[in-house]
């Protein structure tokens, strides 16, 4: 009798030991829903709910009316923050932090779209530029 627990246990401990076990990073992520609306100026403001993956760039809105284009990223953990990002075309467009991408936190951020060329590299300009609020974001998630 104590020859057949032995390797009862003994097959229950290889079974367990064979078996793969996942980490956290490959445990299946939950989507995220993100709901959001754009308004910019002298257009119809419009809105939708998107489900986004954590730590995923999600596309929000590709829209060619407005020549818009906008995609947020939230990242996991225990805080609530991410990063939108934007691209105007023709006319080109950028966040009041003078880029195309800004970081938010909190599950509820209103940000500017300001009508100029976003800034590139890591350059200081001398002469802060006065630029037009053209519309707004607003995301909720």
């Amino acid at each position: 009798m104590v020859s057949s627990n032995v390797l009862g246990c003994l097959a229950i401990a290889s079974i367990y030991y064979l078996a793969p076990q996942q980490s956290p990073s490959q445990e299946a992520a939950h989507p995220i829903k993100v709901t959001f609306a754009v308004v910019v100026e002298g257009k119809d403001p419009f809105s939708a709910e998107v489900s986004c993956l954590p730590d995923d760039t999600c596309s929000l809105a590709k829209h060619d009316d407005l020549g818009i284009n906008l995609s947020i990223t939230v990242f996991s953990g225990s805080e609530a923050h991410g990063e939108l990002s934007i691209y105007c075309s023709p006319n080109p467009c950028s966040f009041r932090n003078l880029r195309s991408r800004i970081e938010f936190f909190g599950r509820r951020a209103t940000v500017d779209i300001l009508s100029g060329e976003p800034d590139f590299g890591s350059a200081v300009p001398l002469v802060i530029r006065q630029r037009a609020e053209i519309g707004e974001v607003l995301i909720s998630y």
